[in-house]
């Protein structure tokens, strides 16, 4: 989740990153940002990603949205900050104090019964003044180390009266 070369650019959109394994895609529903009226914004979404089982309880966790432009919003979770729940397979996060001081408000990841994908749903609130190019994309890291990455689709997103709606893959 850092520019390495000062490019502006981050993991899956920095083209420099030729010889590393291509980024996944994330299957995205609706991601959205609504600005705050006086406060600060919302960004939340929802994505699939295909992936082999992890611990998500000791794994690190990330959001990040870009565009060409740069970092729009970072957010990270600690190992162990996601409580698994009496199944298993689910795994949530909350803070409620995000709404006034910033922050992921919320992640819940749920492993699909066949153990091969996860749902990742947030919420989070920032200063998302930067998103002024719909040619943003969401990054999302799950996994021992928080170091693979997954983006969702390049596709311009829609801005609608209260911010912007990333398009949907499917």
């Amino acid at each position: 989740m850092e520019d390495d070369d000062c490019d502006g650019k981050v993991d899956c959109m920095d083209p420099d990153c030729d010889g590393v394994p291509p980024c996944p895609v994330a299957g995205n529903d609706p991601t959205l940002i609504k600005f705050g009226r006086g406060g600060l914004d919302l960004l939340r979404g929802h994505a699939t990603l295909e992936m082999a089982p992890v611990d998500v309880s000791a794994s690190t966790v990330g959001v990040l949205l870009a565009n060409p432009n740069g970092t729009i919003y970072r957010g990270s979770l600690d190992p162990g900050a996601l409580v698994a729940g009496p199944s298993g397979m689910i795994f949530r996060y909350r803070n409620p104090d995000a709404r006034l001081g910033g922050g992921l408000y919320s992640v819940k990841i749920k492993q699909r019964r066949d153990g091969t994908a996860y749902t990742f749903g947030f919420a989070a609130y920032a200063d998302l003044s930067a998103a002024t190019d719909p040619r943003m994309r969401l990054q999302l890291y799950v996994g021992e180390s928080g170091d693979r990455p997954f983006i969702t689709i390049d596709a311009p997103w829609t801005q609608t009266p209260s911010g912007w709606r990333a398009p949907k893959d499917h």
